[in-house]
């Protein structure tokens, strides 16, 4: 009797050791699982940030965006204005023209440019800030336009932040960081000498001479720009009035502007910037800020023969298009096209250089 109960009371021990053993073996698992998991985070991690600092990697992204089709209509009609003949500007003068660009739209800004020299019939000193150019780029940029200043990237920083840090605008340089756009508002007019600045976007072709843009009235000295489809600012126009007292017009664009130079107060922008919802959209900030201060130093808007719009469409007596917003198709399939045309007697053979 007492050896049954023994053997009863060792094989519960035995399936209770069993079952420790078991218990243990899937503490184990389970935490060679949950150390594998980190390790392929980790991993994962690692490897996303090292493709996103490669150039092949970036440009196979860009076009799983853009579609194979739009990509081969895009580089079809972008190249034909790398056959056309250079162009040349002055070296100073009371306004030249200040664009910013980078690697996926450099050649739309030399479509930019080249309408709009070539349908002005001005030759304003030109300067090309550099907004991230491969050295390829900023080569083949020299060679179009051989007598632009090239900002770049070391130069512009260096310049402008000396110029920032001599003015003690705190605010304004840590600002500066946080968007690639803020060299349109900071850069282009430290680093000037000129009275008046015209700022082109480059994703805006013309298509005749944007006479409003290059001789604004003479009655009285006011910025004039471009008007928006719609208000893109950082905060609403009633707000800036409440809290500023600065009655902004609706609908300002700082992609296509003539601006006196001595209009942008950075001394009024750096208080400004002491107010935290400006940043909410940092990425209409410098357009909030732009239309703030024309605003104050005097502001008109060009008429809606400049247009802006997303959307397809030319007018006839349209001087120009601006296409904001990626992936920007109809500038490829409408608006340079379109432009196009206005090269009939000054355009080469398309260039064969691989760029």
């Amino acid at each position: 009797m007492l050896g049954d109960r023994y053997s009863v009371i060792q094989g519960v021990i035995k399936e209770f050791k069993n079952f420790l053993s078991y218990r243990h073996f899937f503490e184990f698992a389970y935490r060679c699982e949950a150390k594998a998991n980190v390790m392929y985070v980790s991993l994962r991690s690692q490897l996303q940030e090292w493709a996103r600092s490669q150039l092949w990697y970036l440009q196979l992204r860009e076009l799983q965006r853009e579609g194979v089709v739009n990509a081969l209509v895009r580089r079809k009609i972008q190249r034909r204005i790398l056959g056309t003949k250079p162009v040349f500007t002055e070296s100073g003068g009371e306004c030249e023209v200040r664009v910013l660009t980078w690697r996926r739209d450099w050649i739309n800004c030399i479509w930019a440019l080249k309408t709009f020299y070539l349908h002005s019939g001005q030759s304003f000193a030109l300067y090309i800030h550099d907004g991230g150019l491969l050295s390829k780029q900023v080569r083949e940029l020299k060679c179009h336009f051989p007598n632009a200043q090239i900002v770049s990237l070391s130069s512009g920083e260096e310049r402008t932040l000396a110029a920032m840090k001599g003015r003690n605008l705190v605010r304004s340089i840590a600002y500066r960081r946080t968007n690639i756009t803020t060299k349109k508002l900071f850069d282009f007019y430290l680093l000037s000498k000129a009275e008046r600045i015209i700022s082109i976007d480059s994703d805006i072709v013309f298509f005749r001479n944007p006479v409003e843009l290059v001789f604004p009235s003479t009655e009285c000295r006011t910025n004039v720009y471009n008007r928006d489809m719609m208000d893109n600012y950082s905060i609403p126009c009633d707000e800036i009035m409440s809290v500023f007292g600065i009655a902004v017009p609706p609908r300002v664009n700082s992609g296509l502007n003539s601006v006196w130079r001595d209009s942008i107060a950075f001394g009024e922008i750096e208080e400004w910037l002491n107010y935290p919802p400006l940043f909410e959209n940092r990425w209409v900030t410098e357009q909030t800020l732009h239309a703030m201060c024309s605003a104050v130093f005097g502001l008109a808007l060009l008429p809606s023969t400049y247009s802006v719009g997303t959307l397809p469409g030319l007018e006839e007596d349209f001087v120009c298009k601006h296409y904001p917003s990626e992936p920007r198709r109809w500038l490829y399939r409408e608006g340079m096209p379109v432009a196009w045309s206005a090269f009939a007697n000054v355009s080469s053979t398309p260039s064969d250089r691989e760029v």
